[in-house]
């Protein structure tokens, strides 16, 4: 993939974080007891009659609340990257001075990590949810079963990938540095220091990934290669040297802001200073790290005992058909038309088949990916429930893209002018066009829309940043950079200009990383209150399956938008798109966990006229990021299935509209919580 289509900071509780330093459960428990007992004590003088009815809620309520924002506090206190990018304003939040440092992964933290949760658990326990406000109910259900779920994940340590060749660490982590904000002169200290521990944190994943080998799990050796090759090209003395890297570009344009909003903090001699200390160590640290990184993964490709890659070794999904000039539309009708029929039910059939061959009995791998599963997309249906959502979608989707292309063959292709459009203008456009679909952000401002479309906006700035090419062969076409809890009008998306992205691939892209997609979602969260500083917790659990559900729901949903401004033939790509990835997804499915192998799947993929290359590369991607489609495609479908028990149950009293406020102002959840969730609003 691309580096993940949007680069989401959270801890997630991630095996190779290090949150469990400066904890102090007692000293707060003391804390918190003493403060309580005087709170009584005033109640039970003035107030007793309310304090006989209220005091067991406003008790439950109030241990809640602390124990989420003890969990919040260790998760962000262990990584002062994550914490930068997720508070601006960490004291609000009960988070003071602190040393600036990296995780590095060891087997003592993630044994600290997994003892953590089953604390938090334990604690969890003694809370009666009953007596809780209801948001608390809700928040309390979502809390316990993330945590179940990563106590159930935490026996199977050495199957999480760091290091995906597209998606990794080492194409996040110069992102994230270029990203780091300066608010006050320690910031840019931080941020020197934490470039370079570079070097200590790889050596810490590289403890991980000989695991990973002891294990039989690395990763395959084509991967090893790619992920080498990106790492010797990533920095080069040339491009340092000449200034032209953008992890030198960026710092000095950061730098510049910074003095020129703080002169009296920054005088030029400083300001040069910065610069050449932060070239050095690139020079001398963090390119060296990148160099070690791609030697030792290439040695441990050579002699490490790897998995066979039919299965496990995240991302916006990549067309299907990128390297080829095909679209495909065109492999499903043009070349199949007349017995489209008979081919498909080869290809389900065939589909079936391997899967009834590799059930019986789970092997470990099996019950990994069916929890990878669950926490990627937020989805509790069982294997054989999700197999049949995608077979039933597949077929309903071949079907009307036949009728489509036949429709559009009989109206001899008739189109719209095409608008040029530039990034600006699509993201006015598809602002104004939302509205009738979708609620309003919270704030009005009488700012105005860039570009032709010259409208009142929301208060939102969003701006356009380009992958540097040292990145772009590898990165996604776009992603949104998610921004600060504390300061989220300030948003980040990048776009990739290797990917040549234009009508409208662009405009459905903008509308998944922006309006009404990521971006949008996003900001709705955080003025919505559901992340505040009474339970700040929700505003770092991690749902990708809410998230690019939703982001891949909302991007089909603007291929309708685009229709006012592109050719006609929108629904025939609405519909080709959506083909594309519930195939990936039944892709992802049987490689993982059926154990489908490179041949079987060229042998599927050629009944669609894909050689035997394509289909190569589309296995190796899949292969190497386990339910990266269904993350996406699954989640998408769950977002459907919603709807239509929202329909059942609002009846006429129904509206996309109602849905989609439904779905924004219950927050990052899972989908049995969102179902149980629905059934409340009757």
């Amino acid at each position: 993939m691309r580096i993940p289509s949007k680069i989401r900071i959270s801890s997630g509780f991630l095996p190779f974080h290090d949150n469990i330093k400066n904890t102090d459960k007692t000293a707060g428990k003391k804390a918190g007891l003493t403060l309580l007992f005087a709170f009584l004590l005033f109640f039970t003088g003035f107030f007793s009659v309310f304090l006989y009815h209220a005091a067991p809620s406003f008790l439950a309520d109030a241990s809640y609340n602390r124990l989420c924002r003890e969990i919040f506090r260790n998760e962000l206190s262990g990584n002062t990257l994550t914490l930068h990018y997720t508070l601006k304003n960490p004291a609000d939040y009960g988070i003071y001075d602190h040393e600036a440092h990296l995780p590095v992964y060891s087997s003592e933290n993630r044994a600290l990590s997994q003892a953590a949760v089953t604390d938090w658990l334990e604690e969890l326990s003694a809370i009666d949810q009953k007596q809780l406000s209801a948001e608390n109910q809700y928040s309390y259900t979502l809390l316990t079963r993330y945590l179940t779920l990563q106590q159930s994940l935490s026996a199977y340590s050495c199957y999480a990938e760091p290091l995906s060749p597209g998606s990794g660490m080492q194409q996040t982590l110069p992102v994230l540095f270029s990203e780091y904000q300066f608010q006050k002169r320690k910031d840019i200290d931080d941020y020197l220091s934490l470039l370079s521990q570079t070097d200590d944190y790889f050596k810490g994943l590289l403890v991980y990934e000989r695991e990973k080998a002891n294990a039989g799990l690395f990763m395959s050796k084509s991967s090893a290669e790619m992920l080498a090759d990106s790492c010797e090209s990533f920095l080069t003395k040339d491009s340092i040297g000449s200034g032209s890297h953008f992890l030198v570009e960026s710092f000095a344009t950061r730098l510049n802001e910074f003095q020129e909003a703080y002169p009296e903090l920054l005088d030029n001699a400083a300001f040069d200073a910065y610069c050449q200390e932060n070239i050095r160590i690139l020079t001398q640290e963090v390119m060296p790290a990148y160099q070690m990184l791609a030697q030792e993964m290439t040695e441990l490709s050579e002699s490490a005992s790897s998995a066979n890659h039919t299965g496990i070794s995240g991302g916006s999904p990549q067309p299907l058909s990128s390297d080829t000039s095909v679209s495909f539309a065109d492999y499903f009708t043009d070349r199949l038309a007349d017995t489209f029929g008979q081919a498909t039910d080869s290809f389900t059939d065939s589909f079936l088949r391997y899967a009834a061959g590799n059930s019986a009995g789970l092997s470990e791998k099996q019950r990994y990916y069916a929890l990878l599963i669950r926490k990627d997309t937020g989805s509790y249906r069982s294997i054989t429930e999700i197999q049949d959502m995608l077979y039933a979608q597949f077929d309903t989707l071949r079907l009307n893209l036949i009728t489509l292309k036949r429709w559009d063959a009989a109206s001899q292709g008739a189109s719209k002018h095409t608008h040029p459009l530039s990034v600006e203008d699509i993201l006015a456009f598809l602002q104004e066009d939302m509205r009738q679909d979708f609620p309003p952000l919270l704030s009005g401002s009488d700012a105005q829309g860039n570009g032709i479309l010259k409208k009142q906006l929301p208060p939102i700035s969003c701006d356009i940043k380009y992958i540097g090419e040292s990145l772009s062969a590898t990165s996604a076409p776009a992603f949104y950079l998610t921004p600060q809890m504390d300061a989220f009008h300030k948003n980040v998306i990048y776009i990739n200009p290797a990917s040549s992205l234009e009508g409208t691939a662009l405009f459905t892209t903008l509308a998944h990383e922006g309006f009404p997609g990521h971006l949008y979602q996003t900001v709705y969260a955080r003025e919505s209150g559901i992340a505040d500083t009474k339970n700040p917790l929700r505003g770092i659990l991690d749902y990708p399956g809410y998230a690019e559900g939703w982001a891949l729901y909302v991007e089909l949903l603007s291929y309708d938008y685009a229709g006012n401004y592109y050719a006609a033939d929108t629904e025939i790509q609405k519909t080709a798109r959506s083909l594309e990835l519930c195939l990936c997804a039944l892709l992802d499915l049987h490689i993982h966990y059926y154990g489908l192998t490179l041949p079987q799947t060229q042998a599927l993929l050629a009944q669609f006229g894909l050689s035997a290359d394509a289909a190569e590369n589309i296995y190796s991607y899949i292969a190497e990021e386990p339910a990266n489609y269904l993350k996406y495609y699954l989640s998408y479908l769950e977002i459907l299935s919603l709807k239509q028990e929202a329909e059942k149950l609002w009846k006429e009293e129904y509206s996309d509209y109602r849905f989609h406020q439904f779905y924004l102002d219950a927050g990052p959840s899972d989908f049995l919580s969102l179902r149980e969730r629905l059934l409340m609003e009757r």
